[in-house]
């Protein structure tokens, strides 16, 4: 809970991919399309006032004309009436003709004529701050009232026919200063900029908005999906599926996570058997254990209650039957031999009872002569006294098994010719043992009533259940395994595999 809480607390102080995307768009754009505005206004710019240069340049070629015709002929007053016409022009703001020494000759409506301009001033250092084969024709400066003016300053060459009133031996005669107002453009140009940048603003908020609708339907949702799907995944529960189409990067993600959750769903499937399968084998266990406590201690019981029953009195009968031999043996000669005889039948019996106890706790043969012959005398022990008939098929038996694997399948032959007598109501049998290298084979077949193996649980089979369960057990030990075989009304076939190397069977 702390952990998601964090996590929640986290995203709450970054921007979310709904915002990050947008500005990661529109902030680029907006930069790009600024920085290109503002290059494209100075170009303007710098184009208008090589215009305004290019105006002045041929203003001052035609007044210079003028002035060089009207001067000739002395027309003072044309010459005044040709400033006054010009300087009608708003964008005109200064138009003087300077002689040499800087004072003003002529100017439109004679405003400022005899003034003496000093290159000192402020809107002068410009240009004569410069070296005289440096300065430029014209130049932006502030005029006195704070607006920009572009100032060109036109040379006026002096000509021959000059000669009668200037000297000859000076190539300079004088200048033409003329201010020209650039408020025009530059109203213009930031008009234009204004448009410029609200046209591009508009434009990248417009593709800000579709690209994050074209983000938040291709993008952000499939990756929302996938997030759900996640959250889900580490929730526990049931996996939800994350969204596969289309078929691009984020599909096969979703594809990749389907896989994964589908091997961890299986994974988690398997694991839920196999624990299943545990709890039951413990269970069976369990009782697989208190069923053989239970059994030994019958078997205890049974052993005493022979011993104290059947062994005991005829062990009394023996002795008294010695007691009856002495008292005859002076009296009756007769008489003693025959309770001589008597005690004789009685051994012989008392030896035959305990030798069946013994075979019953564990047959001698198993020890002394093989697992073969162990089981052709408890064969006929168990099914030839109850009129079975039954078969014994060895092959590759020739030589003692290992102690441990004659006994592990002694016990389950022998649980397995119980579990004839008991249910089966078999009348033939079929046992069969063979070895090859390294692997023995076996095999119980009757021709009983059969059951349904489906029908073996613990509980309900009862001692039959558990017989086989403890039989399957005996073998496990040995990394063994015993199968069975049936069918109601078509016998049982008991088999059991084990390795002599104690390898698993496959």
């Amino acid at each position: 809970m702390k952990s998601r809480t964090s996590s929640t607390s986290k995203r709450g102080r970054t921007l979310s991919l709904r915002l990050k995307v947008p500005l990661l768009i529109i902030v680029p754009v907006l930069v790009t399309l600024g920085l290109s505005t503002t290059v494209a206004y100075f170009r303007q710019r710098e184009s208008a006032l090589a215009s305004m240069s290019l105006l002045a340049s041929q203003t001052g070629a035609v007044i210079e004309h003028a002035l060089q015709r009207d001067m000739l002929v002395s027309d003072f007053e044309g010459i005044q009436s040709m400033f006054d016409a010009i300087g009608q022009d708003s964008r005109i703001r200064t138009l003087y003709p300077l002689d040499t020494t800087g004072r003003v000759v002529f100017a439109p409506r004679s405003e400022g004529v005899g003034t003496r301009l000093s290159n000192q001033d402020a809107t002068c250092q410009p240009c004569h701050h410069l070296p005289a084969s440096e300065r430029p024709s014209g130049v932006v400066v502030t005029a006195a009232d704070g607006q920009p003016v572009f100032r060109s300053m036109q040379p006026i060459e002096n000509q021959p026919q000059c000669s009668r009133c200037h000297d000859p031996s000076k190539r300079l005669i004088g200048l033409l200063l003329t201010d020209l107002s650039i408020a025009p453009v530059e109203v213009a140009l930031a008009g234009e900029l204004r448009q410029n940048l609200a046209w591009w603003i508009g434009t990248g908020v417009l593709t800000a908005v579709r690209a994050n609708l074209a983000v938040n339907r291709w993008v952000l949702r499939r990756l929302g999906g996938l997030a759900s799907a996640i959250e889900d995944f580490g929730g526990g529960g049931i996996y939800g599926r994350a969204p596969e189409a289309p078929a691009d990067e984020i599909g096969r993600l979703g594809v990749a996570f389907n896989t994964m959750a589908d091997k961890i769903d299986k994974r988690e499937a398997e694991n839920r058997s196999l624990s299943e399968a545990l709890r039951k084998e413990s269970e069976e266990r369990g009782v697989l254990l208190g069923w053989l406590i239970s059994a030994q201690e019958e078997e205890r019981k049974r052993v005493a209650r022979e011993l104290h029953d059947d062994l005991g009195q005829r062990l009394s009968s023996i002795a008294l039957s010695i007691q009856l031999v002495q008292r005859a043996a002076l009296r009756d000669p007769h008489e003693a031999v025959a309770h001589l005889n008597q005690a004789k039948a009685l051994i012989t019996e008392a030896t035959d009872r305990m030798y069946d106890l013994v075979l019953g706790l564990r047959p001698s043969q198993l020890d002394d002569l093989g697992l073969a012959t162990a089981l052709k005398a408890h064969a006929q022990r168990t099914l030839g006294t109850d009129g079975v008939s039954f078969e014994i098929q060895t092959d590759g038996l020739q030589e003692h098994l290992p102690a441990t694997i004659e006994t592990a399948l002694f016990r389950i032959f022998q649980e397995a010719l119980n579990n004839v007598l008991r249910h089966a109501h078999a009348s033939h049998v079929v046992v069969r043992i063979s070895r090859d290298g390294n692997r023995i084979q076996g095999e119980v077949q009757d021709n009983g009533v059969g059951f349904s193996p489906g029908s073996l649980g613990s509980q309900a089979a009862g001692a039959r259940g558990l017989g086989l369960l403890g039989m399957r057990e005996r073998a496990a030990q040995l990394a063994g395994q015993v199968q069975i075989e049936s069918r109601p009304g078509g016998g049982t076939t008991v088999r059991v595999s084990l390795r002599l190397d104690g390898e698993e069977n496959a």
